[in-house]
């Protein structure tokens, strides 16, 4: 018994900082664009399905070809941002949500016909494990968690201690203040963007591996970021982190005790009791603070 739950724990604590990332990166777009960003699990998927093919055709090695999937990724945020959201800022919501909608059926429609229905997988990068309370924990499970911990630490000190993060930041308290105060806010707006996006592609990457990867897998990866985000509170990234750690061990204690049906449920029921005891999420207030 005290194996399964060290396996369950160590699953949701990777799990749980893959959907860190991916959170956090909705999380970076919201504070600092105003903006929600419904496509952003497409993004996720762009990530793992670069990853697939630079094994496939490449042969790169594993970091190589996740580095390679972020940097295109953020590109491709960047040119989003810049055509279609850039236009939109200062309007209604309603405005982003419908080009949110219609990235969602592109890319998704895009992946479909690209990438076909066939269920793909991305090589193991480490083979082997080691035991831990009599659990096999699998070094690549390892890695990975230390490899996204480490992703979030350096986004933390780039916000804290770089003049671009500090500008992410002013930018993200107080716009206007921030434009008079001489901070190109359009500059700030495609790099939040593109930062977001990348690090949902390199989630998207990581998942990939231990999981199978298909075109509508974003799909699961956006409903699972705004679960966190509203749990958390919308423009709190600390927030987002502690969140995705609450729904990344609702999805393996209860998927592995009963179903992921019920685990999905469970995690709604989270975030309602959440918001019942505090409206604006755990952190709603600290972006503005």
């Amino acid at each position: 018994m005290t194996g399964l739950f060290a396996q369950i724990a160590v699953t949701g604590i990777t799990i749980g900082f893959l959907y860190a990332l991916i959170a956090i990166g909705l999380t970076l777009i919201f504070g600092i664009m105003r903006t929600i960003q419904y496509a952003h699990g497409e993004f996720y998927m762009l990530g793992a399905y670069c990853l697939f093919y630079w094994f496939k055709f490449l042969g790169w090695p594993y970091w190589l070809g996740v580095l390679a999937s972020a940097v295109i990724v953020f590109s491709f945020g960047v040119v989003v941002q810049l055509l279609l959201f850039r236009p939109l800022h200062g309007k209604s919501m309603l405005y982003s949500l419908a080009v949110s909608m219609g990235l969602i059926f592109i890319i998704s429609s895009g992946g479909l016909l690209t990438f076909g229905t066939v269920v793909r997988g991305i090589p193991k990068f480490i083979a082997g494990g080691t035991r831990i309370f009599g659990a096999f924990i699998a070094y690549e499970r390892i890695v990975i968690s230390a490899v996204s911990a480490l992703l979030v630490l350096g986004l933390w000190i780039f916000l804290q201690k770089t003049k671009t993060g500090m500008a992410m930041r002013a930018v993200s308290q107080d716009p206007d203040t921030a434009s008079l105060q001489g901070i190109n806010t359009r500059r700030i707006h495609w790099i939040g963007f593109g930062l977001g996006s990348a690090l949902s592609a390199v989630a998207g990457c990581m998942m990939g591996t231990l999981m199978s990867i298909i075109p509508t897998m974003g799909f699961m990866a956006t409903m699972k970021a705004f679960m966190i985000v509203i749990m958390g509170g919308l423009g709190s990234i600390l927030g987002a982190l502690i969140g995705a750690f609450l729904i990344g061990f609702i999805d393996s204690f209860v998927t592995t005790l009963a179903t992921a049906e019920i685990a999905y449920i469970m995690g709604f029921a989270a975030v309602f009791i959440i918001l019942v005891f505090k409206p604006a999420g755990l952190f709603g207030q600290e972006w503005e603070d």
